[in-house]
């Protein structure tokens, strides 16, 4: 039994940097505020994009590039004014599923901070939830700037 209980402490403390940044990503992207306010249009928070980026396609978050005006011909008439943008199609909004979400964002972030509290309280594994805790926050820190 105290096998498997080292074998959870050591694991537990390894995820925990993982655990907590996918829960507080997931949780934001459940309220889209990774997107820009319109399709096409930049992310209103770029550093939620790069977590989001992380989190659902395991790579860096690249800034969207400017697009450069075409070269209009010097005879060719003026372009036409822009339509204005069309109201985009009223989508179906589950406000308790997304605040469910959040909630269990919450729950599973405190739970493993409160975990890595009783790894660190006990003197005899301070040592080994440390080298742990360093390791899960250098290894996908290691593996996504190789990719």
């Amino acid at each position: 039994m105290l096998t498997l209980r080292q074998l959870h402490r050591h694991l537990g403390v390894f995820f925990t940097p993982a655990i907590v940044f996918f829960a507080l990503s997931g949780a934001l992207q459940a309220f889209d505020l990774h997107k820009g306010a319109h399709r096409g249009d930049p992310p209103t928070y770029p550093w939620i994009a790069a977590m989001a980026a992380l989190h659902k396609d395991q790579e860096m978050y690249e800034p969207p590039k400017p697009k450069a005006p075409a070269a209009a011909p010097a005879s060719a008439a003026p372009a036409p004014a822009a339509p204005a943008r069309a109201a985009a199609p009223e989508e179906h909004v589950n406000m308790p599923l997304k605040l469910f979400v959040v909630a269990l964002a919450a729950g599973l972030c405190l739970s493993s901070l409160t975990g890595l509290y009783i790894a660190f309280t006990n003197p005899r594994s301070r040592r080994s939830a440390g080298l742990a805790l360093a390791g899960g926050m250098v290894l996908p820190a290691l593996l996504v700037l190789l990719a």
